[in-house]
């Protein structure tokens, strides 16, 4: 890896949290929530789900939405519930690897995520040998609190304005070679990721 990386930034889906559709869409299809897959996974989603991502809809008019795709009430407890089912853990590989880098870099998450997944599902996951999400990273980016989704080239420059850090100084790792390429345009140095493969390889 580039000497001169001081900063890593993490995707958090896909990169360092597993992510997997079969569940969730078995469980909207269980309660009649008529949805595609490509709506809510993926860089080109649109519409609906992707203001939601962005933070220009709230976490009940996401409710409201699937309750009515459902075409029956579905308490928000049961919703949220199922919304969480396509978000599953950080492997202990990986909170160990986190654990060892946060001594020699500066670690930053920047994922487009929203507010029923973040809350619910954050605080939990990076649970750790006594630590917590707070103590493993300097700052999160989140694409539903900046109004900004990857790969727009703003999050990254925003990102790196608001941490206080250099481009050429910083590692961004994502699961979307599309994010990837947008991030180097602004001067990240960027690496490609593929779910499933070792993660701490890049480090190697």
């Amino acid at each position: 890896m580039n000497s001169n990386i001081k900063n890593i930034i993490f995707d958090w889906g896909g990169v360092l949290i597993d992510v997997t559709m079969d569940k969730f869409m078995a469980e909207c299809n269980a309660v009649g929530i008529s949805l595609r897959e490509n709506e809510i996974t993926g860089t080109h989603k649109a519409g609906f789900f992707l203001e939601y991502e962005l933070g220009k809809i709230s976490d009940e008019e996401l409710r409201n939405e699937l309750r009515r795709r459902a075409g029956r009430d579905i308490t928000d407890s049961e919703l949220d519930r199922i919304w969480n089912t396509m978000i599953e853990k950080v492997p202990e590989e990986k909170l160990e690897l986190l654990y060892e880098l946060r001594n020699k870099y500066n670690l930053y998450i920047l994922s487009n995520t929203n507010g029923i997944h973040w809350d619910n599902v954050a605080p939990e996951v990076f649970r750790y040998k006594g630590l917590g999400i707070n103590d493993f990273f300097k700052k999160v980016f989140l694409s539903h609190k900046m109004h900004l989704a990857k790969p727009d080239r703003e999050i990254y420059i925003k990102t790196l304005a608001e941490a206080g850090i250099k481009a050429e100084e910083t590692l961004f790792i994502d699961d979307s070679p599309i994010n990837c390429n947008a991030a180097q345009t602004v001067g990240i140095n960027a690496v490609h990721y593929i779910p499933g493969e070792d993660l701490s390889k890049i480090f190697k």
